[in-house]
Parts: structure tokens; C-alpha cells; sequence
């Protein structure tokens, strides 16, 4: 039941289009160089504010046509070797910005006629792209981070709304809940589609366990149980909820209870649920 696909037309969020999306991280890149130029940073202060402005806009664009890409294919290449994703960026990011310290001396040499002393320039221009760099590659991953949080949270009220139209156009259906549990698995990535164990309130977030992994939903914990609340499980603590059939021994301590589960989690039962517990495990 958890692991069969069903239509997700009316939930899916349409796609942002790659040349707004690119025209948005322009304009965020455009602004950094405006605010840089106007700082006039590095000994800028001899040039006059519209120059500065210039060379720092038009430096940051070429950063960002280098950056992005090499950071993109960071993500494609390294994924095997390099799981932590901020890992992968800081490995991308040092090898952009070596390549773009070979770009200035020659950004200078087109704004400033400077004389072109490559080895010396770019020993020179490293420390200060690095730092350039990073913070834009800084700014534009928690940019993207944000643009995701804000899909999967209006995925997740989409199909929260969704929920509520089911049950009230099928008030009598057997397969309600049914349904409402196959919505709710459908929001996991099909890898992870297995066999549900738990569900674990991680802040804002809500952690969901499976046979085959595990994976975080932007969504609160009750909002998932109106959801599941045809799956036999049990709530055991007010961040936990677990599959009775993930349970494989309930270990005691003193007036401290907790379940082991299949996945090798050991999840507490607080005094709250614990009455609970021991009747739905029949203890």
C-alpha cells in the first residue's frame, strides 16, 4: 500500500522556469556588486564611485558564470565520493575560485589598464576571491534553500487541503484512509517509498522513517497523524510516532519506558502516551 504510486496531477507545483530563476540569481548578483562598488573596497577609494560600481558588477556576473556552473557539475560528479552537499560547494567554490583569479588581473587590465604580471595578480587576487566568492555562492545556496523550503511547504498545504476535500466528498468510502495514507507516502521521494516505521519532529520539520531511509518533510507532526490516522500505529512522545509493526521490544527502565524498532531506532515513551502505549501493545 505505501509503496504503489497514484496520481499527483492536482498536487504537483509547477516548475519556476529556468530563465526566471537564472534572470532572479542575476539580479541578486547584480545588487552584491552594486553594494561592493559603492563600498569600494581594497583600496577602491582612488576611483570614482560609478567605475567602482562597474568593475564590481561586471566582476561579480563573470564570478557567477564561473561559480555556477563548476558547482552544478560539483553536484553531478562528487555526489558518490562527497555525500555532504555544503562539502561538495566548498570544493567546487576553491576550484572557481582559482579559475577566477586568473579572470582579474584581466577584469583589471579592461577597466583599469593595468599591466598584465599573471603570476603576481593572481596571488594577489586570491584571498579577495575567495572571499568575494564565497559570500555570493553564500548567498545564491540560501537563496535556492529558501525557494525549496517555501515548494515543499506549499506541497505539503496543498496536500493537506487536498486531504480535506477527500474526506468530505467521501464521508462513507472504505477507502478513505486509504487514500489519505497513499497521499501522504507520495510526498516521499520514491526511493524512500518503503515500509513506514516512525515519524520524528525534528524543529520545523518532520523526519520520516522507512525500510528504506529516511527523509525530511516541511510539515507539522499533527498534520501528518489526520493523515495516517487509518495506519495502525501509536503516538509515544509529542515528537514521536511509531508503526506497530516497526516495534520489536519494549525495553523498560525503571519508570522509563522505550521502544525498539526494526530500524534500530529506540524510541521514548513519554507519560503522557505511556498508558496508551501499554494497551495498544497489549503489556
Amino acid at each position: 500500500m505505501t509503496n504503489r504510486e497514484i496520481p499527483l496531477n492536482n498536487q504537483q507545483l509547477k516548475p519556476e522556469k529556468t530563465k526566471h530563476k537564472l534572470l532572479q540569481q542575476l539580479l541578486v548578483v547584480v545588487l552584491i556588486g552594486l553594494f561592493i562598488g559603492f563600498m569600494r573596497p581594497f583600496g577602491m577609494d582612488q576611483y570614482t564611485l560609478l567605475l567602482s560600481m562597474s568593475y564590481w558588477v561586471f566582476t561579480c556576473i563573470c564570478g557567477y558564470l564561473i561559480y555556477m556552473p563548476l558547482i552544478i557539475l560539483g553536484h553531478k560528479y562528487l555526489v558518490k565520493n562527497v555525500t555532504t552537499t555544503w562539502h561538495r560547494v566548498a570544493i567546487s567554490s576553491l576550484l572557481a575560485s582559482l579559475i577566477m583569479s586568473l579572470m582579474v588581473p584581466f577584469i583589471g587590465w579592461l577597466f583599469f589598464n593595468h599591466t598584465l604580471q599573471l603570476s603576481h595578480h593572481f596571488l594577489l587576487a586570491l584571498p579577495d576571491t575567495l572571499i568575494i566568492g564565497s559570500i555570493i555562492t553564500f548567498v545564491s545556496m540560501l537563496q535556492n534553500h529558501l525557494h525549496h523550503q517555501k515548494q515543499q511547504l506549499e506541497q505539503s498545504k496543498l496536500v493537506i487541503e487536498q486531504s480535506q476535500k477527500v474526506i468530505e466528498q467521501h464521508q462513507q468510502s472504505q477507502d478513505i484512509n486509504s487514500i489519505l495514507i497513499d497521499q501522504f507516502m507520495a510526498l516521499l521521494p520514491l526511493e524512500k517509498r518503503g515500509q513506514l516505521l516512525c515519524l520524528e519532529m525534528d524543529d520545523h520539520y518532520l523526519k520520516v522513517h522507512t525500510d528504506k531511509g529516511q527523509h525530511m518533510l516541511l510539515m507539522r507532526l499533527k498534520d501528518a497523524l489526520l493523515q495516517l490516522e487509518g495506519f495502525p500505529g501509536l503516538q509515544t512522545h509529542r515528537s514521536w510516532w511509531v508503526a506497530n509493526q516497526a516495534v520489536v521490544s519494549v525495553n523498560k527502565e525503571n519508570r522509563k519506558m522505550s521502544l525498539l524498532l526494526s530500524n534500530h531506532l529506540e524510541v521514548p515513551v513519554s507519560r503522557t502516551f505511556a498508558e496508551a502505549v501499554k494497551a495498544n501493545l497489549a503489556l
